[in-house]
């Protein structure tokens, strides 16, 4: 009954329109005064150490601010050239490459708004202008901007994994098959509907458009090695790798991207040298790139930093004959074909070794797998996209008329003018105003993220004190609930109670309810807390508060009913999804048992 009662007070404040927070921490105080024998002395100190013990939410402040540089430093915008040049041409090309961006995007906010702003303020208004109804825009950025909690880094993950005491990193890689999967299947949808719909298609733009454009986007995508190499190669721990992608985010929007900051709209080639410039620009960038890498590594692992000069030197010989080659090359109309060459010397025929040595070392299995699919994307797609972005370059010198000898002059003279310039605005740049205003966005979310928080965990203080989850685990248990049964209630209750709550605030009070019996029926926590991010991504989504329903209404200039009706089609796709995700636990367990192990409950 008191259950009833609290749960009913909630709801209570909430229907009159009182602050999810405020609801959660009155609803708690007004219980211990009327129906509890605690003292509030324990509700204050509860709530002044509402985040002690909790040392894993330390990453949520770090993931918005990345993200927050992120979406403003011009990363979504390349990431959605990037999308377009692969998939772009197929029908409903535009729709499929707005899914893609969205989940590139996820794997560098962990944050649904976060991803619908950032995609759907380009992708919205460029699929109305290619022909699309502007309700089918909306709708597909509506549904795709879920995958911002799902991929990883997430901060509905990390508050899960503080919540239960579950690893993060568990819950990361757990994240990984399905945010893959409800991607595709959101594509397919789209695919069969343009099909039917006769929906427009782009045209092909050839290999080296997909690879510049991968060049362009490269520096921001490199946060997902950054964040998920860094955890998973033990370099750092989560928290650790979201203060890192925070720095990196601000580095690559304000001195890499140039986007925002004092140094906005200084180009890293002046337009009057971009034709003559860009070949040598490149192949003395990549060479610093290089000697940047190996610096850093060295460093991490204690080598000598010759190594890194060594690498660079090799590098830099190489890119130069290649960069000659490539300037001799394309006018004569032989480009693709020494491209083609090089591509296979540098890049295909490691990799093929790479493969053989994994197929004949005796691993199989999963393992197996992820290094093949890591032999590809680590030994054959850098080395094809540093060649055929000295194709692009070798294309703009021959149109500038001018010679191999004066590109490498211009852009090696343009790297030093740029990287001076950043040595001198490195300070400025701190306290510029896009900078500060970055941070207020970034702070004003944390804040208001932490304040549903730190309520939630007053509720879970209540619930915790009054023993709630064990009478209700008893219940449960002596009424003879199975797995199956059970995950239909959770589900339930999380799709209810998602219609009204931020996601993050309903986990922190569901999470300790659940947990306890999916430990007594024997299903996997990893699995449980998936099942729960699914809930909170339709959640985000359906009325009266899914907040990517507000969010895409600003965007797209709509009104909520129609955001609302535009979802519907996709929305039926992300129940089958939640179906797939709750009875195939191995969709979720699979890589963190295959890559860390079976979990180990302790308590």
């Amino acid at each position: 009954m008191d259950v009833a009662i609290l749960f009913g007070m909630v709801i209570a404040f909430l229907a009159i329109g009182v602050p999810i927070a405020v609801a959660l921490g009155l609803s708690s105080t007004l219980f211990l005064l009327v129906l509890s024998d605690s003292s509030l002395a324990s509700l204050a100190q509860s709530l002044y150490q509402a985040m002690a013990g909790h040392y894993t939410l330390l990453a949520i402040p770090f993931f918005i601010l990345a993200s927050s540089f992120m979406s403003t430093g011009g990363v979504a915008r390349r990431i959605i050239d990037f999308a377009i040049a692969i998939i772009g041409h197929v029908r409903g090309g535009l729709a499929i490459a707005g899914v893609l961006a969205c989940m590139l995007f996820a794997a560098l906010s962990g944050s649904s708004p976060a991803t619908v702003v950032a995609v759907g303020t380009i992708v919205i208004s460029g699929m109305v202008k290619s022909g699309y109804s502007k309700d089918f825009a909306a709708g597909v950025i509506c549904n795709a901007g879920t995958l911002g909690i799902l991929i990883p880094p997430s901060i509905v993950m990390v508050v899960y994994a503080s919540a239960t005491d579950v690893s993060v990193g568990r819950m990361f890689l757990a994240g990984v098959i399905p945010g893959l999967l409800a991607g595709v299947m959101l594509m397919i949808t789209i695919y069969v509907i343009a099909r039917i719909k006769n929906l427009p298609k782009g045209e092909w733009l050839g290999f080296e458009q997909v690879f510049s454009t991968i060049l362009d986007a490269s520096w921001g995508l490199f946060l997902m090695v950054v964040i998920l190499g860094g955890i998973y190669g033990g370099v750092f721990t989560p928290t650790e790798a979201a203060a890192i992608a925070s720095v990196y985010a601000f580095i690559v929007s304000i001195f890499i991207y140039r986007d925002m900051g004092p140094l906005k709209g200084r180009s890293w080639l002046p337009e009057a040298e971009a034709d003559s410039g860009l070949l040598g620009l490149r192949v003395w960038g990549f060479t610093l790139v290089t000697f940047l890498l190996y610096a850093v590594a060295t460093f991490m692992m204690g080598a000598s930093i010759m190594i890194a000069v060594y690498a660079a030197l090799v590098f830099g010989a190489v890119a130069l004959l290649l960069g000659f080659a490539m300037a001799k090359a394309v006018p004569a109309g032989q480009g693709m074909v020494v491209a083609g060459i090089a591509v296979v010397v540098f890049g295909v025929l490691p990799m093929l070794y790479a493969i053989w040595s994994v197929l004949t070392s005796g691993t199989t299995g999963l393992f197996a797998i992820i290094q093949i699919i890591g032999a590809v994307f680590i030994l054959l797609l850098p080395p094809a996209v540093f060649v055929f972005s000295l194709v692009r370059g070798a294309q703009w010198l021959e149109t500038s008329g001018a010679g191999f000898g004066t590109s490498l002059a211009v852009g090696g003279k343009n790297l030093l003018r740029a990287n001076v310039e950043n040595v001198i605005f490195a300070v400025p740049a701190l306290f510029h105003r896009d900078t500060k205003a970055t941070l207020l966005e970034a702070g004003k979310l944390t804040i208001m993220l932490m304040f549903i928080i730190a309520n939630a965990l007053i509720l879970k203080h209540v619930l915790t004190d009054e023993q709630i989850p064990q009478h209700i685990t008893e219940a449960m248990l002596a009424a003879g609930l199975g797995p199956i049964t059970f995950l239909i209630i959770v589900n339930v209750i999380l799709l209810i109670g998602g219609q009204f709550m931020e996601p993050s605030g309903l986990i922190v009070i569901v999470a300790p309810l659940v947990f306890p019996i999916a430990i007594e029926l024997g299903i996997d926590p990893i699995h449980l807390g998936i099942i729960m991010v699914v809930n909170m991504e339709i959640g985000m989504i359906t009325p009266p508060v899914g907040l990517n329903l507000f969010v895409t209404s600003g965007v797209a200039n709509m009104s909520m009913m129609r955001v609302v009706k535009a979802a519907l089609p996709f929305l039926a796709v992300l129940f089958v999804f939640l179906i797939m995700v709750t009875y195939i636990p191995w969709l979720s367990t699979m890589l963190p048992t295959a890559y860390m192990g079976p979990e180990i409950i302790t308590n």
